[in-house]
């Protein structure tokens, strides 16, 4: 009897077992789709409002962006109108300042000073000759040149000086002895006031490839007849140059006799 309790009560006992596992695999299965569809359905409306939020803001962006395309068309409307306006006042300006250029180089009033030589090298004659009368030399200006290239004075040049070259013949006198340096030939560039020295030893390879012979100094013991050129570099170009020859007092040696000074002056013309 015992038994049959004891079978009774444990067939039981597995049957409200296997009922309750039972339900607990039946609730899971029925409740689990529902929470997958319930997400399924909230990824959708998130996806939906997603959708829409891109698409408003989609549309924002291109409204946006016509209407600043639009303001940029009417910007550079305006900034070429502006232009062209510019443009049109600057040729005006531009056309009136030619014009009143042209009018002052009619007038003269503007442009190079008259007075300033041609910058090309050019020769001119001098055709001067004297005779100084105590020592009886003899010289004569033969002829000058103008605007004389030098690469060794382009400095010099190019500030507004120039360089130029005097061709002298002389034939010394016999009755004293003595040198005739280039020291006695100086040149003015302002009428006579002040007078300076030739420079010609710091030209001599210039001159000679240009075929002008320098200057040397004559002894008067050697007698016979010099010629050569003589380089002068005045700081501001002028139409015409003053040269003078200028011969110092001395005193002849072993007497009271005293000679007088010698000078004489004479122009450079202008090309």
């Amino acid at each position: 009897m015992k038994r049959m309790k004891r079978a009774t009560f444990t067939a039981a006992a597995l049957l409200s077992c296997t009922l309750t596992f039972s339900g607990c695999s039946l609730i899971s299965q029925v409740v689990q789709p529902e929470q997958d569809q319930t997400g399924e359905q909230t990824n959708a409306d998130g996806q939906d409002q997603g959708n829409q939020d891109q698409n408003g803001q989609d549309q924002g962006d291109q409204n946006g962006q016509e209407q600043s395309g639009q303001d940029q068309g009417d910007q550079s409307g305006q900034d070429q109108a502006n232009g062209q306006d510019s443009s049109s006042d600057q040729s005006a300006s531009n056309s009136s300042n030619s014009s009143s250029s042209s009018t002052s180089s009619a007038d003269g009033s503007t442009g190079s000073d008259s007075g300033a030589s041609s910058g090309s090298q050019g020769q001119v004659s001098i055709g001067e000759s004297f005779e100084d009368p105590e020592m009886q030399d003899k010289i004569e200006v033969l002829s000058a040149v103008r605007n004389f290239d030098s690469s060794k004075k382009a400095s010099s040049i190019e500030l507004g000086g120039e360089v130029v070259l005097l061709e002298v013949k002389v034939t010394p006198g016999q009755k004293y002895s003595g040198l005739i340096q280039s020291g006695a030939l100086k040149i003015s560039e302002d009428g006579g006031t002040n007078f300076r020295y030739d420079q010609t030893d710091g030209l001599e390879s210039e001159m000679r490839a240009a075929g002008f012979e320098p200057w040397e100094d004559i002894n008067r013991r050697d007698g016979g007849t010099h010629q050569g050129w003589l380089a002068y570099v005045p700081n501001e170009k002028q139409d015409t140059y003053t040269i003078r020859y200028e011969r110092g007092p001395g005193k002849v040696m072993g007497t009271d006799e005293k000679v007088p000074e010698f000078t004489k002056t004479f122009d450079i013309p202008a090309l």
